[in-house]
């Protein structure tokens, strides 16, 4: 999840941040050693339990169909990953466990989402079944996987459980095995463990950087594919730190044969912190610039584009590049703010004193200027391209069948009584009109009140997303309420609003799964939550199919009703089920013969005759790890053997590996700077390695300009921002510059377009179809929606760039060779990518 698309557009932005990742023999690529490799887990379940529908791969990839096939990739997956990073002093891996609500909701309504799709799938394939049995064909049997339903992969099910199980033994045989690990420490962090794996990992790195005699050059780097890690890796304040993740460009085919296994980059936070002290750089800044500080401001607001926790500003999409809008407008009004909008040296404060609200609104106003201009250009797009889809299925339409098309395309086109788009964001009277469709107010002292819940709540999200992102969770039971985010306009008045988090505890693992799992995956519950979910007085979270509109919020699912009733069936669960409902702490391991510890303090700690409760600390001087370790429940030791989980891997013998329960040194304030002695490495980008491009609102179509390179001597120059009453070329008219064609070929064009299909078929000269045009198209009133709901859930339930109809060419109205490439408009910066860049 994360943030979509920010990842992308960052490498398209600062292209020197990205190196690649090769398996070195002896040390890491460019010469780098690194002492600590973190593995976000759920994204290496996630690619060994359905890596069919990994994208981009160039290579089919069969389907697991067992447990055991999942187990054994996973243990390749990971070697794999060891033998890039080559880490000398620290593997940390971390399994989701229990999430905060606030991302409860997010993954249950994607759940249920994935599951109508998989449901509609599953009709589809018995219809043709019955239909190849109708004609008296043979029909293969199905195919059985106990790796069918991805939604087990979550805290508190059997596979968790099992998964558990079969990383211990992973850790122990390659401890047992390989020289590499010999004098490796390995935190195992497991879904029973609260907490998601990255932020469980960035826990461990702030509290370990607050410890005395902690290596402030101590280098990290961290497995996952989540665009967040980024923002979290520069919240860490740590200079040496590098993100590894696949490379998700699509490949030749050539390519994929002749090397058929998957490539890896390196992200550099070090370069990327270089590049944004360039492109933050400030003319006559009121205050001594702070490169820290203002990596702070970025990440947060960043958070307007959304995250796992709250959803993006609608006018704000990463994919529209709205991170180059977001930073223009920042340094445009930080004199004006008068400063720093965060202060994270106050993180921590229970009652949002880390945020300057007063300088927040100065910026969020600024950046309304730009709304309606994104939001109208996003409409335009979207009708330019319904259009050119219904004239190209009129062209491949048969003679005789053409004049039937072309008045039923009339009909649902220009319907006036029941419009396609009842919404029109960015037209004349958009705001109400969005208020009555989504919430069903009318009057215009419920759109105020609204508004104002909505800001207020947002403002709530915003701080609570900081808290998470520089220290820990301030509040499990928080959760953003609404189901789309306020509009920038909106986001008025937020100094009179008082905000402020209690800290509680999370839930436990079988309430999550209650409150996150659709119907088809209720088998991956204990047998008497099964019978409570089925019981009609018991209000289960049902998610309607159209939840435009709709408080998506945490009420909806009950928290207290939930978890009145699972106390009464915790009685009923047995002793292996109890045991997986439960809290759990990280477990260590290490070698016996290990240099991470002093010998004799591991065997003193984890022996069979020290039975002391009590925490130890470890010497961190020795290990170069802070905290403390306390005997777990087998003492450390596995008497010599460990017996595999997994039926074609070995039991392990003579075992010399010991284990022990670890904790995490206690909370402490973050340090949200760099530490002293510190080397930063050598600057090696400057200002020209920084492509500017035109805000993608201020130009047509989907694709711009080719970038324009910055010199290195070059002033950056803020654009002028856009009011809401800027006079507005539509398509037709201003906009019909654009593309390869000339104004001969733009006239030709209209005379094309209005004879295709619309209201005066085929007559009439060139100048009077561009003057229909111009009077029919001015505010697009003839277009309507065909689904309202696929319309609706576009704008925010997905933020993907095929979230709605988008121009085939780089330009509407060009004609279709127009598109150059070829790629149907699919980038804002001027190539094809795929979606998971």
């Amino acid at each position: 999840m994360g943030i979509p698309y920010f990842y992308r557009w960052a490498v398209m932005k600062y292209p020197s941040i990205v190196s690649p990742a090769e398996e070195e023999p002896e040390e890491g690529p460019d010469g780098i050693i690194y002492d600590n490799l973190y593995l976000d887990m759920n994204d290496v379940i996630h690619n060994c339990f359905h890596p069919q529908d990994q994208k981009y791969t160039g290579i089919h990839v069969r389907p697991p169909m067992t447990i055991q096939e999942v187990f054994e990739s996973m243990f390749e997956y990971m070697d794999r990953l060891f033998r890039i990073v080559r880490p000398i002093r620290l593997l940390y891996l971390a399994v989701d466990g229990v999430a905060p609500c606030a991302k409860m909701c997010q993954v249950r309504r994607g759940r249920f989402q994935n599951a109508r799709k998989v449901r509609h799938k599953e009709i589809e394939e018995d219809e043709l079944r019955n239909e190849l049995r109708a004609q008296g064909k043979e029909v293969p049997p199905r195919e059985t996987s106990e790796v069918s339903d991805s939604n087990v992969i979550a805290p508190g099910t059997e596979f968790m459980e099992e998964l558990s199980q079969a990383l211990e033994y992973y850790i122990r045989a390659r401890l047992n095995s390989d020289p590499g690990w010999k004098d490796i420490m390995v935190v195992l962090s497991d879904a029973n463990v609260p907490g998601e794996g990255e932020h469980k990992i960035m826990s461990f790195i702030r509290a370990q950087r607050c410890m005395e005699g902690y290596d402030p050059n101590t280098r990290h780097c961290l497995y996952g594919h989540d665009a967040d890690l980024i923002m979290l890796a520069l919240a860490s304040h740590e200079v040496h730190f590098s993100i590894l993740r696949e490379d998700l460009r699509p490949t030749n085919q050539a390519e994929a044969e002749g090397n058929p296994k998957k490539q890896y980059l390196f992200l550099n936070i070090w370069v990327l912190r270089h590049y944004l002290e360039i492109d933050f750089k400030i003319q006559d800044p009121v205050c001594e610039p702070d490169i820290e500080r203002l990596i702070d401001d970025f990440i947060f607001i960043c958070f307007l584009m959304g995250n796992d926790f709250i959803p993006h500003i609608p006018s704000l999409k990463a994919h529209e590049c709205a991170a180059d809008l977001l930073i223009e407008v920042y340094k445009t009004t930080f004199n004006k703010m008068g400063g720093y909008i965060v202060s994270t040296d106050k993180v921590k404060d229970k009652h949002g004193a880390c945020l300057e609200v007063s300088r927040l609104e100065i910026f969020l106003h600024e950046l309304s200027m730009y709304e309606e201009r994104i939001l109208r250009k996003r409409y335009e797009m979207e009708q330019d391209s319904l259009e050119k889809t219904y004239r190209e299925m009129l062209c491949k339409a048969p003679e005789s069948e053409r004049s039937e098309l072309r008045q039923k395309l009339d009909d649902l086109l220009f319907n006036e009584e029941q419009p396609y788009d009842r919404i029109r964001l960015g037209l004349p009277g958009w705001k109400s009109r969005f208020y009555r469709e989504y919430f069903g107010v009318e009057t215009s002292n419920e759109i105020r009140k609204l508004q104002k819940d909505m800001a207020e709540k947002y403002l709530e999200g915003l701080c609570w997303v900081l808290q998470c992102y520089f220290a820990d969770v301030p509040s499990w039971s928080w959760y953003y309420p609404f189901f789309a985010a306020p509009f920038v306009s909106d986001l008025k008045g937020l100094s009179r609003f008082e905000t402020s988090f209690t800290l509680d505890k999370p839930l436990r693992p079988f309430d999550q799964l209650m409150a996150v799992s659709p119907p088809r995956s209720w088998s991956a519950l204990p047998e008497c939550y099964r019978k409570l979910m089925g019981r009609e007085d018991f209000d289960y979270p049902k998610l309607e199919t159209d939840t435009n509109g709709k408080r998506f919020s945490w009420k909806g699912i009950s928290e207290e009703l939930l978890l009145s009733a699972t106390r009464v069936v915790d009685e009923e669960l047995k002793m292996h089920e109890s045991r997986r409902n439960t809290t759990r702490q990280e477990k260590v391991f290490l070698h016996r013969n290990s240099k991470s510890l002093s010998h004799n303090e591991v065997i003193v700690q984890t022996s069979s005759s020290y039975r002391s409760p009590q925490k130890l600390p470890i010497d961190s001087v020795t290990s170069g790890i802070g905290g403390w370790i306390s005997p777990d429940d087998n003492d450390g030791f596995s008497d010599g053997s460990f017996r595999s989980p997994i039926k074609n891997l070995l039991d392990i013998t003579s075992d010399q590996s010991i284990s022990a329960t670890f904790f995490n040194p206690e909370e402490v304030n973050p340090i949200p700077r760099l530490l002293d002695n510190v080397r930063v490495p050598d600057k090696t980008v400057t200002g020209a390695d920084i492509s500017k491009r035109p805000l993608w609102h201020t130009y047509p179509g989907s694709r711009p300009p080719p970038p324009i390179v910055q010199r290195p001597d070059s002033i950056w120059k803020p654009s002028t921002p856009v009011t809401p009453r800027e006079e507005h070329k539509h398509a037709g008219t201003g906009w019909m510059g654009r593309g390869r064609g000339n104004a001969a070929a733009a006239a030709q064009m209209q005379m094309t377009r209005s004879g295709s299909y619309g209201h005066g078929v085929g007559n009439g000269t060139a100048a009077e179809m561009q003057g229909t045009s111009s009077s029919r198209y001015s505010y697009r009133k003839g277009f309507h929606r065909v689904d309202m709901a696929q319309s609706r859930n576009s704008r925010f339930d997905n933020d993907d760039e095929h979230s709605f109809f988008r121009p085939l060419g780089s330009a509407p109205w060009t004609g279709g060779s127009a598109g150059g490439s070829g790629n149907g408009g699919a980038d804002h910066g001027g190539s094809a990518q795929p979606r998971g860049w």
